[in-house]
């Protein structure tokens, strides 16, 4: 069975368009949504976008998840979000296939 983080990571990755992710958050039975005017990470975009083995090695362009049930497109560069500081609010943005907890601006691995 899929989970809500698979299908992100699939969408991250370029493996799965935004119709498709939205059907399968949909059976899942999330209350997340890709809009399409917001959060489309383009073909350009998704080639930009890297990861490493730690968290400041993350480039590019990945979706940030906060609990307010709708997601939010982010750029990250050294592993920083360049348009996000989230303070002490918890949030996760996935990446290249990769699920990090961003703290502030910065990402780090999960807890």
């Amino acid at each position: 069975m899929k989970t809500v983080e698979e299908v992100l990571r699939k969408y991250t990755l370029g493996e799965a368009g935004k119709d498709e992710t939205n059907d399968n958050l949909k059976e899942l039975g999330s209350p997340l949504c890709l809009n399409p005017d917001r959060n489309v990470i383009t073909p350009e975009e998704l080639a930009e976008t890297r990861v490493g083995v730690t968290p400041d090695e993350a480039n590019g362009y990945g979706l940030m998840e906060h609990g307010a049930g709708s997601l939010e497109k982010v750029h990250v560069v050294d592993g920083r979000t360049v348009d996000v500081d989230m303070g002490q609010e918890t949030a996760y943005v996935y990446i290249a296939g990769r699920k990090y907890r961003l703290r502030g601006d910065m990402l780090t691995e999960e807890d």
